[in-house]
């Protein structure tokens, strides 16, 4: 088939409204020069556009040669990804027979064009070339394609023709894949490739039979190691790249040999750089990513700046990339995430130890316009948000590039995590309202007198004729309240405990907005709680032990003795002293237990436990089948579990519950280097002998670039006057120098 000339598709475009057919409402975009914007390829033009009733730019791409499959592939492709969200893709949609074009090329009018999002961005490239001074923004690209390789590679599909032309960066630095042309989907198994992609960046071996998942791995792996290559010394690209590809070109990947950045550079003396290297040998090899080095691909956020000290409490940044120490003095520094995974933010105040008078330093630019804020609170468990105070006493909520998220309109706002959710209880006036993470209202300012029941993830609150209401935050239903109560117990399995009396309880549940019954009720001990477990709760009513369950029935227990409850099931516990004469000759007691094992309120099994020496023992019912057995000795406490048959057992799943950190025998580089280099202080005499002591704890963590520190020491006094500790936490140091965010150490160079 043949297809129409560029311009006679910009004849055809601008009539867009008539020449269209689902996609009348879009209009073409004019350049300076009064043509349309658009930009070409191989196989296509590309459009801008925008929608005339939204003001949405969008692009539309009419091919101009023929490529066998295309129909069909990109209905498969456009099924695939439909559901897949990610910042690293754009939608597509493929329309078939959508523009009419009066042209000489075919007998044919009616063509098909793909709808795209627009991108607003330059090609990886070029954004590359235009950088070559700025070593900040040539690491943060390097990181960031990092970021797209670690979530592309595990990707059931690929993209096919991975190159930089086809990676646009947004204006704030963020990637997005465009061209699909070549891209793999499940759906297109055992077909042969459409194309093979740009000679410089695909395997040298690959033919139109290799296409799978793994396709962009080879990619990957060469682009990875050019971007961080040239992060660490930007001539690279000059002495070994060419206008067209990175450091490596088509001719030299036929024979790696005669490559002469491998070649001359190689080992590179960085081992981020020198990491990748190996991995870009062992894909060029296998030509594909071998899973187990799939965590080699990741590296760690760079850094502008580090704290740095320069006297007790007296603080001040290292600009990595002029490799000086700033003229600044703060009296705290501390960056947000030690790790640098989620941000490399920081808050610098001219406060001891706070956040207050303080500030968020993103960047290097941020020294140069610093925002200060009276108050600054870590939004959520992702460190990239932050309420804060301005100078007229006014909330609000802003990024950690200091964009505000939330207007300064509010007297208070109050964060409150449920499980991973976040909630914003906000203060307008004399009225409150809430948020969710997203800074959505779920309910506006209207509400009088709010309670915070957080750690049972409830807000109670009235509105303006006094009526009382309950929200459950964990799926925001809401209830009126009856009147009467002094305050809310425990919230759980949707039941909430109100004490309406000194040592009195009733149960409300709060989807039907009713008691589950007309009873009152009490606890079954001063010591315990009244506790909704898996739907029952073990209380008193008549000087009676009753197992009430959330629907209200009850389940009398004639037992005196302690009582431990988990869900239908509960133990009753009877001490049985037992006198007998002691290694010392004198008369000695110690208790067996008679355990009475209950479901709900019927009687299924009767033991004794008899392996107790000890003053005291407790029995507590951690699951249906599983009691722990406290031991309280003379001088501490231990346990152990038994099943409902007296049986020894081990904790449920133990073998998962304490996960290790996946840790590298072999240690790295700047591992080793900081304790060789920078441990041999005043106040870290021996790392060996500390790292044995349980009471000191202490961390180096390889973070690429930098090591991070942590220590935290206790002299193991159990005596109040004897007692010491001090929390030495963040602390950094690569191969030249040693940083300290704490007065932890001597400065060492």
């Amino acid at each position: 088939m043949n297809y129409p000339l560029i311009s006679e598709y910009i004849e055809a475009f601008k009539s867009a409204e008539d020449n269209f057919e689902e996609l009348s409402y879009l209009r073409p975009v004019q350049g300076d020069d009064g043509l349309p914007v658009m930009t070409g390829g191989n196989f296509a033009e590309v459009f801008k556009m925008k929608d005339v009733k939204t003001g949405k730019f969008y692009a539309i791409k009419c091919f101009t040669k023929e490529q066998k499959g295309r129909a069909e592939a990109y209905r498969q492709i456009s099924e695939e990804l439909k559901d897949v969200s990610s910042p690293y893709l754009v939608s597509i949609r493929y329309l078939e027979k959508e523009l009419f074009v009066d042209t000489d090329q075919t007998i044919e009018t009616e063509f098909p064009v793909l709808l795209m999002d627009w991108v607003e961005g330059k090609t990886l490239d070029k954004y590359l070339r235009e950088n070559l001074d700025d070593k900040y923004a040539l690491e943060m690209l390097a990181y960031r394609f990092s970021q797209l390789a670690q979530w592309l590679i595990p990707q059931p599909f690929a993209h096919g023709d991975l190159k930089p032309d086809n990676i646009l960066v947004r204006e704030d630095g963020t990637l997005v894949l465009v061209d699909y042309d070549g891209m793999y989907v499940p759906a297109m198994k055992g077909q042969k490739a459409r194309e093979l992609g740009s000679p410089d960046f695909r395997h040298p071996l690959r033919t139109e039979t290799d296409f799978d998942e793994h396709i962009d791995d080879f990619s990957i792996a060469l682009i990875l190691l050019s971007l961080k290559a040239i992060s660490f010394n930007s001539h690279y690209l000059e002495e070994y790249g060419a206008s067209d590809r990175l450091l490596i070109g088509y001719s030299e990947l036929n024979d790696l040999k005669d490559s002469r950045f491998l070649k001359d550079i190689i080992p590179s003396g960085n081992n981020i750089v020198d990491r990748y290297a190996f991995l870009f040998s062992m894909v060029y090899y296998e030509k594909r990513l071998p899973s187990q080095l799939f965590n080699y691909i990741s590296c760690s956020k760079p850094l502008s700046f580090i704290p740095y000290t320069i006297g007790k409490h007296l603080y001040s940044l290292y600009d990595t990339a002029n490799k000086k120490i700033l003229p600044l003095q703060y009296k705290f520094i501390d960056f947000l995430d030690p790790t640098f995974k989620v941000s490399s933010s920081c808050i610098i105040s001219n406060e001891y130890c706070g956040y207050k008078n303080a500030a968020i330093i993103s960047c290097m630019r941020d020294l140069n316009n610093i925002q200060w804020y009276k108050q600054v609170q870590v939004l959520g468990k992702i460190k990239k948000r932050f309420i804060v105070k301005d100078s007229l006493d006014r909330y609000g909520i802003v990024d950690d590039s200091n964009n505000i998220l939330l207007e300064f309109a509010y007297q208070e706002i109050k964060s409150i995590e449920v499980e991973e959710d976040v909630y914003l209880i906000c203060k307008k006036g004399k009225y409150y309202g809430v948020l969710n993470k997203e800074l959505k209202i779920i309910i506006p300012c209207i509400l009088l007198e709010l309670k915070d029941y957080s750690w049972l993830k409830l807000i109670t609150y009235k509105n303006e004729q006094g009526s009382s209401f309950a929200m459950d935050l964990t799926n925001l239903n809401e209830c009126k309240l009856p009147n009467l109560y002094n305050r809310i117990s425990d919230y759980k399995e949707g039941i909430l405990t109100f004490e309406i009396a000194e040592e009195q309880y009733r149960f409300f549940n709060l989807e039907k907005g009713c008691y589950i019954n007309s009873f009152i009720y009490q606890k079954i001990s001063e010591e315990e709680k009244i506790i909704i477990n898996n739907s029952f709760v073990l209380c008193r009513r008549n000087n009676t032990n009753i197992l009430v369950s959330i629907d209200g029935e009850e389940y009398p227990i004639e037992f005196e003795g302690n009582l431990s409850q988990y869900g239908e099931t509960v133990i009753g516990i009877s001490p049985i002293e037992i006198k007998f004469i002691g290694k010392f000759g004198y008369e000695e007691t110690r208790s067996n237990y008679e355990v009475y094992v209950y479901n709900k309120n019927i009687l299924k099994n009767k033991f004794v436990y008899k392996d107790s020496y000890c003053y005291r023992e407790n029995f507590e019912l951690i699951n249906e089948n599983t009691i722990w057995v406290w031991h309280y000795g003379k001088w501490a406490r231990t346990g152990d579990c038994i099943n409902l048959n007296g049986e020894h057992v081990s904790w449920p799943n133990s073998s998962n519950s304490r996960k290790e950190n996946n840790v590298n025998n072999e240690e790295s580089h700047l591992i080793t280097l900081v304790r060789e280099k920078y441990l041999n202080s005043t106040y870290i005499s021996n790392y060996d002998k500390l790292e044995i002591d349980q009471c000191c704890f202490f961390e180096i963590k390889d973070l690429g670039e930098v090591a991070y520190v942590s220590y935290h020491w206790w002299n193991g006094s159990c005596d109040y006057e004897d007692y010491q500790e001090e929390d030495i936490r963040i602390g950094y140091a690569d191969e030249n120098m040693c940083y300290w965010s704490k007065d932890c150490m001597i400065n060492q160079k």
